[in-house]
């Protein structure tokens, strides 16, 4: 559920309310208004539109990122794996790995 802002809310100017009592012969300049307003509410979804796109193309490129990512590293995780092993002394179990010492002069 999404929640609501403050462009949600209702303002005087959004639901048309004026002081003083409607008057004859402005019909006009509402039609006007409401036009006007109509106008920029068509831009803004066309803008809407236009980022919602650029998103999703922005999206299927990382996932596909992603996934050339994860099998290189997939591939190279399958490479090291009998690398890392290193050499087998003999009396030793192969699956465990030795550990590396030296010396630390403080």
């Amino acid at each position: 559920m999404r929640t609501r802002g403050l462009s949600d809310l209702r303002t005087a100017t959004t639901t048309r309310l004026h002081a003083k009592p409607p008057q004859k012969g402005t019909e006009y300049l509402n039609l006007y208004l409401l036009d006007k307003e109509a106008q920029r509410l068509e831009q803004e979804l066309a803008g809407l539109e236009h980022r919602r796109k650029r998103i999703h193309g922005h999206l299927s490129e990382i996932r596909s990122t992603m996934a050339k990512v994860e099998g290189d590293a997939h591939q190279d995780r399958l490479l090291m794996q009998p690398a890392m092993a290193g050499p087998v002394q003999a009396g030793q179990d192969p699956g465990k790995r030795r550990w590396r010492r030296m010396p630390v002069d403080y």
